[in-house]
């Protein structure tokens, strides 16, 4: 893997939207009333938002797709991703139609045993299934759902084998982006955002995506997706969800 070509692939991509933002925000100086400059500042809150969402989308894509050409088996990779890569297979298991070609063997009629059956059949051939490669469903895996919300933010995180607080300290940060895209988008933001309090969130919001490609450069350079040998099970908590 060239970890420093998915880098700059992560730069260009931020640098494109920023400069979007940066373009439309520079326009701010041709208008002269405080309240037209708070109007407009309504629509930058909308794009802000829209860019953020869309770099969480295509960063993590980017981490998503990398991996998936390492070419590595699921029995070297970290939990979530497996399970990410397993996702058909794991749906075949509770499908009574048996539609996954992983299980080969003629179904009995019952459907309690043919289950059961199911459920012999992967644990036979658990090593098998370990032994394949690791491909993700990117589309699966990095959903921003109808609103990028912490809440969203960390379900993505732990589906992609990070902690799910790795972004805690940003939450805030989110949550005032969202909020404020909401009240304009839903008609009670009427009277326009104040140019300051745009300014601080659109550098707080750029903080974010900043972390963002560090966080995706680290994990690659670390190759923090592939499991550790001499590491031991952690406990991983769901009370996010």
């Amino acid at each position: 893997m060239d970890v420093a070509e998915v880098r700059a692939e992560l730069e260009e991509e931020m640098s494109r939207r920023l400069n979007e933002i940066r373009f439309f925000r520079n326009q701010l100086s041709e208008l002269d009333s405080k309240e037209e400059k708070e109007r407009y500042c309504q629509c930058l809150v909308v794009m802000l938002y829209a860019h953020f969402e869309g770099f969480w989308k295509a960063a993590f894509s980017i981490y998503l797709k990398a991996i998936n050409q390492e070419q590595i088996m699921c029995k070297n990779a970290v939990e979530q991703l497996v399970a990410a890569s397993m996702n058909d297979l794991f749906t075949s298991l509770s499908d009574p139609h048996r539609k996954c070609t992983f299980f080969r063997n003629p179904a009995p009629d019952d459907t309690k045993l043919h289950r059961f059956a199911r459920h012999s059949e992967f644990v036979a051939r658990l090593d098998d299934a370990l032994s394949t490669i690791v491909s993700i469903p990117i589309d699966d895996v990095v959903d921003t759902e109808s609103n990028l919300k912490p809440v969203v933010v960390r379900k993505n995180l732990f589906r992609l084998g990070f902690s799910h607080e790795e972004f805690k300290s940003e939450e805030g940060t989110i949550n005032e982006l969202l909020r404020r895209r909401n009240d304009i988008a839903h008609g009670s933001s009427r009277i326009g955002v104040p140019v300051d309090s745009y300014s601080n969130l659109e550098s707080s919001v750029v903080g974010v995506m900043r972390r963002i490609v560090i966080l995706i450069f680290e994990s690659l350079r670390e190759r923090r997706f592939e499991k550790q040998v001499d590491s031991t099970p952690s406990e991983v908590g769901t009370e996010f969800i």
